[in-house]
Order: C-alpha cells, then sequence, then structure tokens
C-alpha cells in the first residue's frame, strides 16, 4: 500500500550533494540529513572520513542502502555508496563505502535489466547523461516500474508489490549546485492504494521494447 508520495533524494541547500536512501524511510531520512549537515558543517571530503567510523553503529534492524553523489575538495565529482546489513548472493559487504561506478539502483525479478535490455539506445558522441536521460529517463522507470519485487528483498518467497510510482524528479549534482527537476507524475497511483503501473494503460510490446498507450 503507498503510505505517501515524497521526494527520494534528499539535497544540500549548500553544497554540491545529494543522497538517495533505499529502506526503512525514516531511519533513511535521517541519516541522509545528518550526512548533510555534517558535509555542509566540515566539508565533503571530511564527512566521508568521518562516515567511514560513525556508520558503524548504524542499526542493522533498520535495514537502509545509502548512494550518495557530491563534489569531492580534491577528487572532484564522485559516488559513494554503503548499506548497514549483508545483502544476498554475497553482494555489497555491509558498512562499507564503495565507488558503486554506473549503477541502476532497482529491484528486478532476474530479468536482463541493462539500457540494451529496454531499448534504450546508447548516448550520442558527446552527449551527456543529463541529456541521455531526459529523454529516455520514464522509459526505464516505467519497465522497473511493472516489475513486481519482494517485499522482503532477502526473501524472494514473500509477498511482491510494485514499489516505483507517485511522481518522477530528476537530481543533478554540478560542480556548484544541485538541481531538481520534475519529470513525471503518476496521477493513477493513490495515497492508501497499492500501486498498480497497468492501470489505465495498454501494452503494446515490439521485441524489446514496451510501448504504454492510454486504454480505451
Amino acid at each position: 500500500m503507498l503510505l505517501a508520495i515524497k521526494p527520494k533524494v534528499a539535497v544540500s541547500d549548500h553544497l554540491p550533494l545529494a543522497i538517495a536512501a533505499r529502506g526503512n524511510w525514516a531511519f533513511g531520512d535521517l541519516v541522509s540529513r545528518q550526512i548533510i549537515r555534517a558535509a555542509e558543517s566540515i566539508g565533503f571530503d571530511e564527512m566521508l572520513l568521518g562516515l567511514d567510523e560513525a556508520m558503524q553503529s548504524f542499526a542493522s534492524e533498520k535495514r537502509l542502502d545509502v548512494l550518495i553523489a557530491g563534489v569531492s575538495e580534491t577528487a572532484g565529482p564522485m559516488h559513494r555508496r554503503f548499506c548497514n546489513w549483508q545483502q544476498p548472493g554475497g553482494g555489497l559487504a555491509p558498512l562499507t563505502l564503495v565507488d558503486p561506478g554506473f549503477y541502476l539502483g532497482f529491484g528486478s525479478d532476474g530479468r536482463p535489466n541493462g539500457l540494451k535490455d529496454m531499448g534504450i539506445p546508447a548516448p550520442r558522441e558527446g552527449e551527456f547523461w543529463q541529456t541521455h536521460l531526459s529523454r529516455h529517463a520514464l522509459h526505464v522507470f516505467e519497465f522497473f516500474r511493472r516489475i513486481p519485487v519482494p517485499i522482503d528483498p532477502d526473501d524472494a518467497n514473500t509477498e511482491r508489490a510494485h514499489l516505483i510510482g507517485g511522481h518522477l524528479d530528476m537530481t543533478i549534482v554540478a560542480r556548484d549546485q544541485v538541481t531538481v527537476r520534475q519529470m513525471h507524475t503518476w496521477p493513477e497511483d493513490k495515497v492508501g492504494q497499492k500501486i498498480d503501473p497497468f492501470c489505465g494503460v495498454a501494452q503494446i510490446i515490439y521485441g524489446s521494447n514496451t510501448e504504454l498507450r492510454a486504454a480505451a
């Protein structure tokens, strides 16, 4: 059941810094704000150094997966990711900051889910990623929106649900600022109801591409 529609990403008002968290929403929001306050107080690099020690105290019973996008004073733009529990299949080690590289943080059902699998072309020569994703982000999110994922990511036998909806924002961290632009809303998603990605649409599938049209 959809409990609320809120921004997924916490951003700094003073630094080029944005944080996305998955898991317990209230805990994720608290940790995100703590990280932002620390970076605003002592700088991005010092915050990362302190985070290595501070995150050892994060409660593991409230699962959390955090992606940090910011600009290091010494190394420039970077991503860092950590979680506070051992993920299945020998995934990300708990309480360890890593560089995730190009990262799609979606739940899936085992099907191939690279951009090519979604029918999305590679960026044009010289094209910035934000421009490329501005054109194709909705297609990416519709692809994952229609995949029911386990409520408990560690137990494939738990109830599955569609977890993507509400609205879609694009957050861009540049060297001097963070910008957030709302790209799409799903008006059919109602607080107090389950997300139904097939409500009011008909699917027409051509190879790896899926087109959504309003149902008659």
